[in-house]
This record gives C-alpha cells, structure tokens and sequence, in this order.
C-alpha cells in the first residue's frame, strides 16, 4: 500500500551461526544452496539498521558504521533486496543506516544480520506485513545466511529443489528458550576484514572432490543434529557441531585455489576443544571461533581460549528473531 511522504522505520535482527554448515551454491544469483543448513540466532551479535523511504525514483543510499557503501558491495548488500521490494510495492529510493555491534566482514555474519534487519525495517515501513517465511525469501537474495537471521532461537533452512527458489526458505525448529542452559563463547581472534569473502569463496567450491561427500554427510546427519538439540544432548551436540565445521573447512581447503579463514590460534583453540570434552566449536568464514557448551562450563572455555591466546570474549545465549524498534508509518 502506497504512503506519503519521507517514512522510517528501525529494526534489530540477530547475527546467526551456522551448526550444519551451508557452503556451494546451486544458483547464485537467487542464493540457492546446495544443502539445507541448521542454524543458531545469537543475543549478543546484533545489527540495528534505520531506512528512510520515499516513493518515487531517486538514489538509494547505505550507510555501515557511519561509512558509505557504494558500486558492487552495495549490490551486494542491499541493491537485490532493494529490486525485491520494487517488484513488491512500486518504485521508491531508500538511505539506509547500519550500525553493527561487533566485527564485519571477519566471519561473524554481520552480512546476515544487517540484511535481514533490512528486510524486517523495509517490510514495516512500506506497510506490507510479509511473514517471517516470505522475508527470509528477500533476505536470501542479499546473502544467503541472511534468511536464518529473519528468526530466533534454531532454524532450519530449507535447500529447496524448485529452480525459481519459492522453497527454499527458514522457519524456526526450537523457541530461543528450548535450551537456556546452551551458551555460545565467540573468541574475536581478528576484526581485520577477510581477504576472500564467503560470496566468492563458494565460486571455487565445484573444484574440490571432497564436495560430493560432504553433500552426502549433511543429508545424512542433519537430522542426528536436529535431534541432538531436541533431547538436550551435549556430548551429542557437540560432536555434530564440531564435525560439521571440519567438513566444511576442509572442502574449503581442498578447492582450488584455497582459501584460508582459520589461523594458528584457531587450529591450537581447535586441538584444546577437542581434548576438554566439555564443548563443541564451530567456524564460519573467518578465524573467530564459536564455542558451545553450558553455562556452568563457560568459565573453562574462557580459560582455554585465554591459554591459546584470544583476549577478546563474548558470552551469547541463544537468541530471539528480530523485531522492529521504531515506526513512524
């Protein structure tokens, strides 16, 4: 439905972390991945992003942390999702305000997070009342992992196998209060921007043979790691998660060129976990470890992490979707 005038509208959405990793793409320009993947939305990392809309051409504008994106990164970021929207409402021109609270482009979702709290700020103030599941849809088109971020607490995103991508989307699984006791010690090993982005990362992915196994291993134990979560089972949970970063990671390294996100202190932080028994890490795109485990044994982990060299902690609970912050619409 039309408006008048200069509209606003803020929204805060969750940084996410993936557990069944998604990693290789079946198409890239509407993100369709290769495997369905199984996420966790973080309380602790998030993006508040504030939009002002008018309708009618004119320049979209995006600004992160106070800084101007512009060219192929603003495509990137917001210039699909932007055209997603068009095709929704009608023309309109948007200058959009980001402000992230932890490292971007390091492998801690920043991406995701700023897009799907794009995606919820831009649904609000357009007046077009979508659902969680046909965001997730827009979102997916800014970064793939944005659509886990439109929720909280678990999520499932669904691969899809139709080839306009109406089926591949994200729902939760399990509340952000399924599992209270689960939390998640991210290590900041560097805030220095990545020299290959996950986007073109995943380009080189058909040139590793280990892909067609790790295709296999996410179909077939997916469900064990679904299940894990729904019986609370730690030791279970833990070995999943962990495999399932080793598997991406080495598909990582087996493609051509390789490209390394994991450093020395992510490897020795590896080693140390491995060893404790008490949690599960994870990796993403970057060297900045997410360690699960429970609350009473957070303290060790900090300890551990401390003893390979990161200084920079912090603690997560699982957390809630987004949810819009101000309106004037």
């Amino acid at each position: 439905m039309k408006g008048s005038g200069l509209r606003k509208a803020r929204a805060e959405a969750p940084s996410n972390i993936a557990i069944v990793k998604y990693w290789g793409k079946r198409n890239k320009e509407l993100n369709l991945p290769l495997n369905s993947s199984f996420s966790i939305s973080l309380e602790a990392l998030r993006v508040d992003t504030e939009v002002s809309v008018e309708d009618g051409p004119g320049t979209s504008r995006l600004f992160i942390d106070g800084e101007e994106v512009t060219g192929e990164e603003f495509e990137e970021y917001a210039g699909r999702v932007l055209e997603a929207f068009r095709r929704l409402y009608g023309d309109f021109h948007a200058v959009i305000r980001s402000k992230t609270n932890f490292p971007k482009s390091a492998g801690l979702a920043s991406s995701a997070a700023g897009i799907a709290a794009l995606v919820v700020a831009l649904n609000e103030a357009l007046g077009l009342s979508l659902s969680q599941i046909e965001l997730s849809k827009i979102a997916r088109l800014g970064s793939g992992s944005a659509c886990r971020s439109t929720t909280g607490g678990f999520v499932l995103w669904e691969k899809g196998t139709r080839d306009d991508g109406e089926d591949s989307f994200c729902y939760q699984v399990f509340p952000e209060t399924h599992w209270p006791e689960l939390v998640d010690v991210i290590g900041i090993v560097g805030r220095q921007k990545k020299k290959v982005s996950s986007r073109k990362g995943m380009l080189r992915v058909s040139s590793s043979p280990l892909m067609e196994c790790r295709l296999k291993f996410v179909e077939e134990t997916l469900p064990k790691v679904i299940d894990a979560v729904r019986r609370k089972d730690e030791g279970e949970f833990y070995y999943w998660t962990m495999r399932h970063s080793n598997s991406m990671h080495a598909v990582i390294l087996d493609s051509w060129p390789s490209t390394f996100y994991l450093n020395d202190i992510s490897f020795a932080l590896i080693e140390r976990i491995q060893e404790s028994g008490i949690a599960g890490y994870t990796f993403d795109a970057g060297p900045n470890p997410h360690v699960f485990t429970t609350e009473d044994e957070a303290e060790e982990v900090v300890r551990i992490m401390r003893e390979v060299g990161i200084t920079e902690i912090v603690i997560s609970r699982v957390g809630p979707g987004p949810k819009v912050l101000d309106s004037n619409r």
